[in-house]
């Protein structure tokens, strides 16, 4: 399929073309941002960390907690809800994320966490929650704001990063900002050639189809996730997704069932070199029991060498499959109108 920036602009009316081009400038600019970032709260406290957050305001946490899972020496957990885990007090560090800062899921947890005396950080582009930050004297950082959150990722992301780097949480350090800058910057080289290149290939291959995209659980896991909310709200098209191992023991038996869904069914297996070997060897099982009911099986292998940067290789790749899919099909890859109109509803009540 030939696309052209005319095209493109055409259909792109609020420029997430622009926005994911502009990914590793937001890198650089929020590196220099954060650089040397002071935190008031006392490390010595901290017994377990919490994140709250929605939708893109809350892969940031994900990612981080997926990231440093095998350096961080406290467990991690990132709240989707207006309500908070009853183990949180005073030996909580509490990191609420809202690029907003009026995500009303997020403030209710805030409140909650408050009450039980957790150390609490805000990471926020403004609103309530970089109000309430000063009003009670809690540390935040605050980022740009004026864009999607889901187009803000560098943003909502590299502040943990610093938080976690000032802590002592992280094995890899201002290096592995530096190569995932690059590898980002390269990537925006390659992804914009409209003559073909590996992104622009993919979105034709999985166009009119239902994509599933497998990973390893450990750091894949919100790989897995960001690919899915990327095709849904970019692209407005379903996406699924599941987990090796635990698909082996359940999901898979559903594959015996799906005559009715021949054609339809694209495979996407998101791979990187630390996978367990064992869960290696269950992709490459999977892979030979879908592929005659899936339209097609797809590998995508991270690249680079840090873990930072191999895992933000394959952010940006959904990204730009996202921005494809929703050119081929005419779709303005902005605006996000069942979301909107849900959150008008739920001002009513």
């Amino acid at each position: 399929m030939n696309i052209t920036q005319e095209e493109i602009k055409k259909i792109d009316s609020e420029n997430m073309w622009g926005l994911i081009s502009g990914f590793p400038d937001h890198w650089k600019q929020v590196m220099e941002l954060t650089n040397g970032v002071e935190l008031t709260i006392e490390p010595g406290r901290i017994k377990n960390i919490c994140f709250a957050g929605m939708g893109g305001s809350a892969i940031g946490a994900d990612l981080i907690r997926a990231y440093s899972l095998k350096s961080c020496p406290h467990p991690v957990q990132v709240v989707r809800h207006y309500d908070i885990p009853d183990y949180i007090n005073e030996n909580t560090l509490f990191i609420a994320c809202s690029f907003s800062g009026n995500t009303e899921e997020t403030l209710s947890a805030l409140s909650s966490a408050m009450q039980k005396g957790a150390q609490i950080i805000g990471v926020t582009s403004g609103g309530e929650l970089k109000k309430r930050a000063i009003t009670n004297g809690f540390d935040y950082i605050q980022i740009p704001g004026g864009m999607p959150p889901r187009a803000a990722l560098a943003y909502s992301f590299v502040p943990l990063f610093r938080i976690f780097q000032s802590l002592g949480y992280l094995d890899e350090g201002d290096e592995a900002l530096d190569e995932t800058y690059t590898l980002l910057k390269d990537g925006v080289t390659n992804f914009q050639d409209l003559t073909g290149n590996d992104t622009l290939a993919m979105a034709e291959e999985i166009n009119g189809s239902l994509p599933i995209i497998y990973s390893d659980s450990q750091m894949m896991e919100p790989v897995n996730l960001r690919w899915r909310g990327q095709i849904e709200e970019n692209s407005k098209m379903l996406a699924y997704g599941n987990l090796i191992p635990e698909m082996n023991h359940n999901e898979i038996v559903g594959w015996e069932h799906t005559a009715h869904l021949t054609g339809r069914l694209t495979v996407i297996m998101l791979k990187d070199k630390d996978d367990n070997p064992r869960v290696t060897r269950r992709m490459e099982i999977v892979k030979e029991l879908v592929m005659d009911q899936a339209l097609s099986v797809i590998e995508v292998s991270t690249i680079g060498s840090c873990r930072l940067a191999r895992l933000f290789s394959l952010v940006q790749f959904a990204d730009w499959i996202s921005m494809y899919l929703a050119v081929m099909n005419g779709i303005d890859p902005t605006p996000i109108a069942k979301i909107d109109i849900l959150k008008s509803k739920l001002a009513e009540v």
